[in-house]
C-alpha cells in the first residue's frame, strides 16, 4: 500500500480523514502540505495522531497518493488548482476514501478525490464527480448526478433523477425531491426542503425552498 498524504489543511475536518484512514489503511503517521501558509494544525482534543505540516506550496513525493486535508467546495478547488498549477498534480494522483459502512451501487461512478463517510447510501446510476464530500449518513438516489468540489452534508435526502452543479453546499437535512437541477456555485441552507429548480450562483434556503440572494 502506498502512503497517503494530504494537500491542503484544515482546523476542524483533518480530524474526520486523519480517523478514517488510521482506520482503513492502518496507516498512523501523517503528513500535510499546506497550499498557503496558514499557521493552523489539525484540533485533536481527545485522540491525537502523529503529523508532520510541511512548508506551505511543498511539493508531495511522487510515490505518495494523495487526499483533500479539508471540505469545503472553495477550499477543495483552490487547492486543487495550486498544486495543479504549481507541481502538475494531476486528478489521477487523488484516492477516493469511501468508508466500508457506507453501500455504493454496482452502476454507480465514483471519481476521485471523494469523500464517503460512515451511513452513506448512493443508489443505482448515480455520478458522483471529483473532489465531492459526501457526510455522514446522506442519502443519494437513483441516476443523480452531483459536480465537482461540491459537499453535501450530514442527513441530506436526494431523490432520484437530480443534477447538482459544481461548487455547491448543500446544507445539513436538506431534501430535495425527484427531477429537480441545482446550479453551480449555489448553497441550499440547513433543513430545506427543495421542491423545484435553483439557479446557479445563490443562497436558497426554506420549506419550501427559496432564493434570499445572488452570491
Amino acid at each position: 500500500m502506498k502512503r497517503i498524504s494530504f494537500v491542503g489543511i484544515s482546523k476542524d475536518s483533518a480530524a474526520i480523514f486523519l480517523d478514517l484512514i488510521s482506520e482503513m489503511y492502518l496507516q498512523k503517521e501523517f503528513a500535510f502540505y499546506p497550499n498557503k501558509d496558514f499557521g493552523i494544525e489539525p484540533f485533536m482534543p481527545i485522540k491525537t495522531y502523529p503529523i508532520e505540516i510541511k512548508a506551505a506550496g511543498t511539493c508531495p513525493p511522487e510515490e505518495d497518493e494523495l487526499f483533500f486535508g479539508a471540505t469545503g467546495p472553495e477550499n477543495k478547488l483552490a487547492i486543487f488548482e495550486d498544486f495543479l498549477n504549481s507541481h502538475g498534480i494531476s486528478e489521477s494522483r487523488y484516492i477516493q476514501l469511501i468508508h466500508p459502512s457506507a453501500y455504493v451501487a454496482p452502476s454507480a461512478s465514483i471519481s476521485n478525490a471523494v469523500l464517503i463517510e460512515p451511513g452513506v447510501i448512493i443508489s443505482a446510476q448515480s455520478q458522483i464527480d471529483f473532489g465531492v464530500s459526501l457526510k455522514r449518513g446522506c442519502r443519494i438516489g437513483h441516476h443523480n448526478t452531483i459536480g465537482r468540489f461540491t459537499d453535501i452534508n450530514p442527513g441530506v435526502i436526494l431523490s432520484g433523477m437530480i443534477n447538482i452543479g459544481e461548487g455547491c453546499l448543500i446544507g445539513s437535512g436538506a431534501v430535495l425531491k425527484d427531477n429537480i437541477s441545482i446550479g453551480a456555485n449555489t448553497t441550499i441552507g440547513v433543513g430545506s426542503v427543495v421542491t423545484k429548480d435553483i439557479p446557479a450562483n445563490c443562497i436558497a434556503f426554506g420549506n419550501p425552498c427559496k432564493v434570499v440572494r445572488q452570491k
